[in-house]
């Protein structure tokens, strides 16, 4: 009779064990569209010492092993910035993975909620790694196609494992895909004219080589300023956003990273990112020096691009700055010779932007799933 047991991830050998679990996955080995993590940056993000979330977080990491073999893993974590924002006393769970067995899933989930009781909360949500400013939930639908950039994938299966154990939905989140042949609305197009002739409106694109801190303050103040009413929000912490400077030049494309100002201040702005994960999928989760020159050459044949994130001040919304930077976003994208985008992810119960994007030709691809149990 075949034996299972959780065990809580300690050390730097077991946070690797934690970190190279999927690879173990029969269902992954098989899959055409899973993109391997890099290893290391997620061994950064996990690192209390490098990844500034932990200043205002905790979390604690489980594996599960059958007969002594990985077969499972489930972090429980809390950030206290985002109770404090939501003033509730929500705990998540995030890194989720699984064989195809309930029994393994209930003893991980097991661990992790008695975990989240341990430390006082009242409910277990997610999947968040760790919050909704980075990668969260749990794909439901589209499992034919790799995921974008900053995007999570999963076993079909996931889905029966977790809301077996009374999991029960809290939010979709849609993720909507556009080809860039399509032509711009005309009535979007109309908008974009008139904004574009006010005086006191200018756009555009970041000035990434020599003014990224600056970029990325105007970001955070107004990141923080449109979101702050949407399910889930957590304001996002400067000096965390600061911390990955690095990987934001590495990751932009300055053409396709737009911003507004009107009277002179930064008021909103449009960012896509290139679907680096057309390169990462050749790299089997390693950045040695063959992987990082073959990375190089990829990155040049990318075709796809995420449109990651669409905000403006909540005082200038009614004037159709967005309008002008989906024309520019899909103008750009044509020209750099992107062949599709993916605009993600939209709640659900963002009626304005779901509207929105119906209206550029936008349809909904993939859907993920954020779930909720009380404790």
């Amino acid at each position: 009779m075949s034996s299972l047991r959780v065990d809580e991830v300690r050390g730097w050998s077991g946070l690797g064990e934690f970190i190279n679990l999927p690879w173990q996955l029969f269902y992954y080995r098989n899959d055409p569209n899973w993109v391997p993590p890099l290893k290391l940056e997620n061994r950064m993000r996990m690192s209390e010492r490098l990844n500034p979330f932990f200043k205002n977080a905790r979390a604690k990491y489980f594996i599960a092993r059958r007969d002594g073999r990985a077969v499972g893993r489930i972090s429980a974590h809390e950030s206290k910035r985002f109770n404090e924002f939501q003033k509730n006393r929500w705990g998540f769970f995030g890194w989720f993975e699984c064989e195809d067995d309930p029994e393994t899933a209930r003893a991980l989930f097991d661990v992790a909620e008695k975990q989240l009781k341990e430390w006082g909360l009242d409910a277990a949500v997610g999947p968040f790694n760790y919050t909704t400013n980075d990668e969260c939930g749990l794909l439901i639908d589209g499992f034919d196609t790799p995921p974008m950039i900053l995007m999570t994938h999963n076993p079909p299966y996931y889905q029966k494992l977790v809301e077996a154990l009374g999991y029960q939905k809290a939010q979709d989140l849609f993720a909507y895909r556009m080809d860039a042949t399509q032509p711009c609305p005309e009535i979007v197009h109309k908008i974009a004219s008139e904004v574009r002739a006010r005086p006191n409106v200018k756009f555009r694109t970041w000035d990434i080589k020599h003014n990224l801190r600056r970029e990325l303050e105007s970001f955070h103040d107004i990141y923080n300023s449109a979101w702050n009413r949407n399910w889930g929000f957590v304001p996002l912490d400067l000096k965390e956003l600061l911390s990955h400077e690095f990987e934001f030049k590495l990751l932009l494309d300055q053409e396709v990273a737009f911003m507004a100002e009107i009277d002179g201040k930064a008021a909103g702005f449009a960012l896509s990112l290139p679907n680096l994960n057309e390169a990462i999928v050749r790299l089997n989760g390693s950045l040695n020096p063959i992987n990082l020159l073959r990375f190089i050459r990829e990155r040049k044949n990318i075709k796809s691009l995420r449109v990651f994130a669409l905000g403006v001040k909540p005082e200038h919304r009614r004037i159709g700055v967005g309008a002008v930077f989906y024309e520019d976003t899909l103008l750009v994208a044509r020209r750099r010779n992107y062949k599709w985008g993916e605009m993600s992810w939209i709640l659900e119960s963002n009626d304005a932007m779901n509207r929105a994007i119906r209206l550029m030709g936008g349809w909904v691809y993939k859907t993920y799933r954020i779930f909720k149990k009380d404790l």
